[in-house]
């Protein structure tokens, strides 16, 4: 068992957004980090996956690209989440469940440049 501790702050106009800061404290059964380099693919349509497969289950993920992206999360087939460069995609305490076949979390590099992808998660 794994303890993820998130932690998050913001503001507009230097003032705190409701609900901020934010921290969570969330017991996993697994947990996962990564930093590696996606290519660009030249097109839209092919998505790899986040190296998060030894997961049935994702239930915090956070990408954080250098390069903008595209993310689809939970076997979506469809346009998924654009992130511009340096952009943050962050899921606490959710349930990501593509099931038999299907995708948990895959990203795809349309950007023109070789994307450095950080990040991790954890879950069942």
């Amino acid at each position: 068992m794994a303890k993820m501790e998130i932690k998050v702050t913001a503001e507009i106009d230097g003032r705190p957004v409701p609900g901020t800061p934010y921290r969570r404290v969330v017991d996993v059964d697994e947990s996962q980090v990564f930093s590696y380099e996606e290519p660009d693919d030249g097109e839209g349509t092919t998505f790899s996956v986040i190296p998060m497969a030894q997961l049935d289950t994702i239930n915090n993920l956070l990408v954080k690209p250098d390069q903008a992206v595209t993310i689809r999360l939970d076997g979506q087939t469809d346009a998924g989440i654009v992130l511009a460069a340096g952009g943050l995609l962050l899921v606490v305490d959710g349930t990501i469940d593509a099931g038999a076949g299907s995708s948990n979390a895959s990203l795809n590099n349309n950007s023109g440049s070789t994307a450095l992808v950080k990040g991790g998660g954890g879950g069942t």
